[in-house]
């Protein structure tokens, strides 16, 4: 199977561990969307057949957190602390990368976490029976997720191992690790209530935790472990299965930092009008100034609607990363987000109405390269935002609707 093929079907026909043998056979890059009746939906990548990331679309999914306090790679309350410096800087580095630096992860742990967080999304997707899925070649993760490679023939046979087991607790657990299990009201006439000491643990936890990925995370054990126990007890009458908990969408945690609010539709609507208007180079490139200003001014206020601080310094942060904090000797003066445009506009006008007939090839080249380095900022503002989005789809229509816009820039259009 090429890279090139685009093929969808229903899952009640194809399970996933077929497909990932097909992608595995294939060498396939790309990913491949799962989708429920309820709108639930699964995200699995591939890089050259190997799995790359898989994430599921609902609010009680696995996340990192879950995996880390499951392995006793971390607490809960060093996973709460990293979260909060995220909130501080939700364009900054990933939960996973500040428990780095706090040394309580190795890199070697954070790689293992995330490779057991991909493998272990994947076997709870492997238990899909009906929906849809859809593979679209060359789509990638956003840039700054981590980057592994787990071979197809592994994942199959985990996801294969986990379906066999699953035959056994899937009558009492029909929702998987997402089952909400609560106490029996009263316990069965016939039952002596002995337990052994972890079965009494997973009894405690119940009312408060509710789920068993949540009471696994809450007694650092595996889910899978957690589950084992959590079966038995609804067997025999002690534990009563309610129905899914969560639903569609992300956890609260992910969709905190999701930028799935941020406006960016209406804004790119802004900046055309604006960019219309402007006639000569100079008022151009002051606009585009002002575009970036914009663009971290509603980002700001996302960041607000969820609650979430953007750092002072994080425009600064991305230009220097992507080495856009100069044209030739002049460097942006930026202050808590902003490029400073009366400084940039006092330095334009000088270059670009003040020269005479003999500058026409300077002024030309500072229009060229100046317009470069104040797209490309502009770019990778809009691309730092547009990687924190959850949806690949969303991702998708964003990008489109970027480039479209940079095309105005230069006078041409999709059909050019």
């Amino acid at each position: 199977m090429s890279n090139s093929s685009v093929f969808s079907g229903r899952l009640d026909e194809f399970r996933l561990v077929e497909l990932l043998q097909m992608m595995g056979l294939g060498s396939s890059t790309g990913a491949l969307h799962l989708q429920q009746a309820d709108g639930r939906a699964g995200i699995v990548y591939f890089d050259q057949g190997a799995l790359v990331s898989c994430t599921e679309l609902d609010t009680e999914a696995l996340t990192l957190g879950h995996v880390l306090q499951q392995l006793d790679l971390a607490t809960g309350r060093q996973v709460e602390h990293a979260f909060r410096l995220q909130t501080q800087d939700p364009l900054g580095k990933r939960i996973g990368e500040r428990l780095m630096d706090l040394e309580i992860l190795t890199e070697e742990q954070l790689g293992y976490a995330l490779r057991t967080q991909t493998l272990w999304t994947a076997r709870e997707l492997g238990l899909w029976r009906e929906g849809t899925y859809e593979f679209h070649p060359g789509e990638h993760t956003p840039p700054d997720f981590a980057s592994f490679h787990i071979d197809s023939t592994r994942a199959v046979m985990e996801v294969l191992r986990y379906e066999h087991e699953w035959e056994t607790l899937e009558p009492y657990l029909r929702d998987g690790m997402r089952t909400h299990i609560m106490m029996a009201s009263l316990p069965p006439l016939d039952h002596q209530l002995v337990f052994h000491a972890q079965a009494w643990q997973v009894i405690s936890r119940v009312n408060s935790q509710h789920t068993v990925r949540r009471i696994a995370t809450s007694l650092h054990m595996p889910e899978l472990d957690v589950a084992r126990m959590v079966g038995p007890l609804v067997q025999e009458g002690l534990l009563v299965p309610v129905g899914p908990a969560g639903g569609p969408g992300l956890p609260e945690e992910a969709a905190r930092l999701s930028m799935s609010n941020f406006d960016l539709f209406t804004l790119l609507i802004g900046f055309e009008q604006e960019w219309l208007k402007k006639k000569n180079p100079a008022d151009q490139l002051i606009a585009l100034t002002g575009f970036i200003n914009q663009t971290m001014r509603s980002l700001e206020e996302s960041c607000q609607a969820n609650g979430l601080a953007l750092a002072p310094d994080t425009l600064a942060s991305i230009l220097a990363r992507e080495r856009l904090l100069r044209i030739g000797d002049y460097q942006f003066r930026i202050v808590k987000n902003r490029i400073d445009a009366d400084d940039f506009a006092a330095m334009c006008r000088r270059v670009l109405d003040g020269s005479g007939r003999g500058a026409i090839a300077t002024t030309k080249l500072f229009y060229e390269q100046a317009s470069d380095v104040l797209e490309s900022a502009l770019r990778a503002a809009f691309q730092a935002i547009n990687q924190r989005v959850a949806s690949p789809i969303e991702r998708g229509q964003n990008q489109e609707a970027w480039e479209a816009l940079f095309l105005t820039f230069r006078g041409e259009t999709a059909s050019d």
